[in-house]
């Protein structure tokens, strides 16, 4: 024999194949053979309570109850996914092989909603001239009409019955008529905007030509607030659309209640409009289908409508053609009309019309699918075969079935592992095997795939049970049961918490994940809620082994550990949460505080967190993560608490919380620190709170587990305020760059080969005065650019101290991190020198920008040397020193002014500007003539350099005295020479004057 373990009866083909997540949707004898029975409850007619009944009882009733006048309608009522559709299935299963010859059986399936569909099948049995012509219509549908012309048709019509709209409530008076609502169906911009992909109008066309698609919502296609054209100006420029356009738009988009009003209204022509726009009139298919009515007088016709919401455009004709009387004054003019039809509450009390409600309720009792799982009387055995059924199914496979029909097999009858495996897992009544489940576990699965109510009670839900524990649970299981891996820690965890169901006492779970790995202590919190009863059952030792389970001691396998001598709440027997209040008395905690510990254990068996709680808990996790950033490695100053702010924000960004409420999207990189829903993480929020509140000797360990979650979190922290401070290393080499780069074209780093504490110096370098002393011979708007410039070096500066230096509190950086802060300059010099892209951080963006500006000037600056250079060179020839050139023009000065030939007026300031002349360096003269001739073929950083330097200081002096001296030389000359011309004694003294004269300006003529 083979053994039980890791085994797996069931293909994932056949299971969905087999298990249906609709009841159109498996074959009739599938339907049959997995049909349990439903709990129904009539009401109406002479029942005046309730009466709990089955669905052989409405078959019966449905078929023998007298009609009214020829009309018998009966409603079936039950939320999405109770059961209601299944029963008219059910029914017409029953009857389709088996009905009376006399009565004709039409059925309107939710899987077959398009118009086409139901105008066949509602009229299939019509033989007459004008049906055949509403046949003929429909069947262009899809071909003969495309969707696109639907839709335009669908927006023609609906502006139409708006436009001849009467309404009853002063807001509708405002939107219909030739200036309400139906210009939004008219003008094109807004028109674009309701055909946009998806739209309300684009669906409502494609549901009419294609009927509803196998994933769509059992949702009835109507308008709601979210479908007006409110939100247009997110897509559109609103002030394109016509002004009577915009007056309306504005009307409606600023009011909730005429947006209400407005939806009320077109819900109220919408059949109207999709029944014109195929080309249909009003009271076309009613007038068919009393023709109909006409054939089969004498015969009755059963009419069976699986969901009566879906049917879209031509709903309200036939309503009105199901309830037309059929006999009038004692003659049947019309054949009798049994109708059955599906509906949730909500539709059927708020959607149908009063009429058609008042006289079906007149006609037959309304029928209510639900079963209230917390109602006392509430049979598991039912629960148990019902999902029993459907696994046996899922092993034997559709075609085993529909080939066994009428019988049904048992898949366990002849299976090997049957003896062991129903000792284990157990059977249902029917002697169908419930592995992988046993009976707790599948009662709780049942639990947790159910709904809650508006009353906060549990209702079964067949649909979800179907697709979620049956269907869902034997097709993403299969390959894990083989390989061990059953049950996984987070099995049916998000129905569990949408249900609200009781977990284990937060003390065991934190018991088990201490003293487990993960993944195996998720298995055995699984095994213990699920398969033990949560922890009030022990698990037997065959489903342990026949899922290779880890081993779970006696102290948890026992049953009784589901309870807790701290725990606030008990359960009853199938694991729903019963709260007590707890009494408050000397010395207990208060109940503002135990009401946040239940919050807590709540949150750790899958409920969203309360904000408050969230809310205090991340304060006190960022705290504790802030308190811990020492900025030893890397030595920073401390950042100001605006920066931290910006990159540990006070929210989910910093500290999330799973399971809780968190709608913020993620910085980079996720939180810094997230805290998982586990019981040691509810064990921490529980301390945290009684710490906040007061009570810190009740908190245990929680400041040592708060300590073990933050202190591998600090690096990161540290990581994301140095990058968001813009203190990373690559931030730092991009602002180091700009500031040598800046040092260089300042003249502050001659040599291209500098050291390292050179580059240091350079990149830290604030000058102590703004004044060059070369200022005179700078081009000026060079020289305003670098003092723009150097202003703006300050603040950069300290920033870049900041990410590599230390500092007492507020105050500035009193030592720098050398190690970290020398591979820094070095990579911003590499950078500057290879001409890199080197991008400065935000706050040395602006330096940059000053720098570029000052840059600009370099060739003014060269243009402005050029010029001075060819001015002192127009008087002082290659060869010839400034100090021999002063000399010469101040001899010329003393000997000239005793013959009148110094024409200037003070003497005395001339005699001291030769004096201050003589004193200028000349140096700097060649030494910018060999600049000039380098930056000819330098780069653009050298020319930098090179401009930069403080070589040609004087420049701008000496080329203004030897122009000035010259000028005055040469016209004492042009006076002499007069003189000499017109007196003829000139003595030889005058004579040799101007004989030294003449060979001063010679020998500048001659340079």
């Amino acid at each position: 024999m083979t053994n039980f373990v890791n085994y797996v009866c069931w293909s994932a083909d056949e299971v969905i194949a087999t298990i249906p997540t609709e009841a159109a949707t498996p074959s009739d004898k599938v339907l049959l053979a997995t049909h349990a029975p439903l709990t129904i409850h009539r009401s109406g007619q002479t029942a005046e309570t309730a009466e709990a009944i089955d669905e052989s009882d409405v078959l019966r009733e449905f078929l023998e109850f007298p009609p009214n006048n020829g009309v018998l309608v009966a409603s079936v009522l039950g939320e999405s996914g109770a059961g209601k559709s299944h029963l008219v299935r059910w029914m017409h299963a029953k009857l389709k092989d088996d009905i009376d010859p006399k009565r004709h059986l039409i059925y309107l399936q939710k899987t077959e909603t398009s118009l086409k569909d139901v105008v066949e099948q509602l009229l299939r049995d019509a033989d007459d001239p004008e049906v055949d012509e509403l046949r003929r219509k429909v069947a262009g549908l899809g071909s003969g009409v495309t969707q696109d012309e639907l839709e335009h048709k669908i927006l023609a019509e609906l502006a139409e019955a708006l436009r001849t709209a009467r309404a009853d409530t002063p807001l509708g008076k405002a939107l219909v008529g030739d200036n309400g609502l139906r210009l939004f169906f008219l003008d094109p911009l807004f028109e674009s905007h309701l055909l946009r992909p998806d739209s309300f109008i684009k669906r409502r066309a494609r549901h009419a030509i294609h009927g509803r698609a196998p994933d769509e919502p059992d949702v009835p296609l109507e308008f709601t607030v979210a479908e007006l054209p409110i939100d247009i100006a997110d897509y559109a420029d609103i002030t394109e659309a016509a002004a009577a356009t915009q007056k309306v738009f504005r009307r409606v988009a600023s009011n909730e209640k005429m947006q209400v009003e407005a939806v009320r209204l077109l819900n109220g022509v919408l059949d109207v409009a999709v029944t014109k726009a195929i080309s249909l009139g009003v009271g076309d298919i009613s007038q068919a289908f009393k023709r109909l009515r006409e054939k089969f007088v004498g015969h009755e016709i059963i009419l069976l409508i699986e969901d009566v919401a879906l049917i879209q455009g031509v709903r309200r004709d036939l309503l009105d053609a199901i309830i037309e009387v059929g006999v009038v004054q004692g003659e049947e003019r019309f054949a009798t009309v049994r109708t059955m039809m599906a509906v949730t509450p909500s539709y059927y009390r708020e959607q149908l019309p009063e009429t058609f409600r008042r006289r079906s309720e007149a006609t037959a009792p309304v029928y209510v699918v639900d079963i209230d799982l917390d109602a006392e009387g509430t049979n598991d055995d039912d629960l148990v075969d019902f999902v029993g059924r459907y696994l046996n199914a899922a092993r034997a496979g559709k075609t085993q079935i529909e080939q066994a029909s009428p019988q049904v097999p048992n898949m366990c009858a002849n299976c090997e592992m049957r003896p062991m495996c129903h000792e284990a897992f157990g059977t249902s009544r029917d002697d169908y095997g419930l592995y992988p489940y046993n009976r707790d576990a599948l009662l709780r699965a049942i639990r947790a795939s159910s709904e809650r109510g508006g009353t906060n009670r549990l209702y079964f839900n067949p649909r979800k049970v179907l697709s979620r524990a049956v269907r869902g649970v034997l097709t993403d299981n299969a390959s894990r049961i083989r390989q061990g891996e059953f049950p996984p820690g987070d099995f049916m965890a998000e129905e569990t918490a949408a249900t609200r169901l009781q977990q284990l006492p937060l003390s065991k779970r934190r018991e088990i994940e201490e003293n487990f790995s993960p993944q195996d202590a998720g298995r055995i919190e699984t095994m213990l809620t699920f398969w033990g009863a949560v922890g009030t059952k022990p698990v037997d030792h065959g489903i342990l082994d026949a899922f290779s389970h880890p081993t779970i001691p006696d102290s948890l396998r026992r049953a009784g550990v589901g309870t807790d001598s701290d725990s606030d709440s008990d359960s009853d027997s199938e694991g729903n949460e019963q709260r007590k209040p707890k009494r408050v008395g000397p010395g207990e905690l208060p109940a503002s505080v135990v009401s946040q510990l239940q919050a807590i254990e709540t949150w750790s068996g899958g409920a969203v967190l309360k904000e408050s709680i969230a809310r205090d808990v991340r304060a006190i996790v960022r705290d504790a993560l802030l308190a811990r950033l020492t900025w030893l490695e890397p030595v920073i100053k401390d950042p100001d608490a605006a920066g931290i702010k910006k990159a540990l924000p006070e929210n989910s960004r910093t500290v999330s919380i799973v399971g809780a409420n968190e709608n913020l999207t993620p910085l980079p990189g996720g939180p810094v620190i997230t805290l998982n829903r586990t019981a040691q993480t509810a064990t921490l929020f529980q301390g945290l709170v009684l710490i906040k509140e007061g009570f810190p000797e009740r908190a245990g360990d929680a400041l040592a587990r708060l300590d073990t979650i933050v202190s591998p979190r600090v690096g990161e922290a540290e990581r994301r305020i140095i990058s968001v401070s813009a203190l990373d290393d690559e931030s730092l080499v991009g602002a180091a760059a700009s500031l040598l780069r800046g040092a260089i074209a300042s003249g502050q780093l001659v040599s291209s080969r500098p050291k390292a504490v050179e580059l240091v110096n350079a990149c830290l370098w604030r000058p102590e005065s703004m004044t060059r002393e070369d200022a005179a011979s700078r081009h000026p708007e060079w020289l305003a650019k670098y003092g723009e410039y150097l202003a703006s070096r300050t603040e950069p500066i300290k920033r870049l101290l900041s990410g590599i230096g230390a500092a007492q509190g507020t105050g500035g950086v009193h030592a720098i991190d050398i190690d970290r802060f020398e591979p820094v300059v070095k990579a911003a010099h590499k950078a500057v020198v290879e001409g890199a892209v080197y991008g400065p951080p935000e706050w040395a963006a602006d330096t940059e920008r000053k720098l570029n500006a000052f840059v600009r000037t370099t060739r003014l600056q060269v243009d402005h040397w050029q010029g001075l250079i060819e001015r002192i060179r127009a008087h002082l020839p290659e060869g010839v020193t400034l100090t021999a050139t002063v000399d010469a023009i101040s001899d010329a000065t003393t000997r000239g002014q005793g013959h009148g030939l110094v024409l200037r007026n003070d003497l005395q300031a001339l005699i001291h500007e030769n004096e201050v002349a003589r004193s200028l360096d000349d140096r700097g003269v060649k030494a910018v003539e060999s600049l000039l001739r380098e930056i000819g073929s330098a780069n653009d950083l050298e020319v930098l350099r090179a401009v930069g330097t403080g070589a040609g200081r004087d420049l701008a002096q000496i080329a203004s005295y030897l122009a000035s001296s010259a000028e005055w030389v040469e016209a004492g000359l042009r006076k002499a020479n007069v003189a000499t011309t017109e007196v003829t004694d000139i003595d030889a003294e005058i004579d040799e004057v101007l004989e030294r004269w003449r060979s001063i300006v010679k020998d500048a003529a001659d340079g």
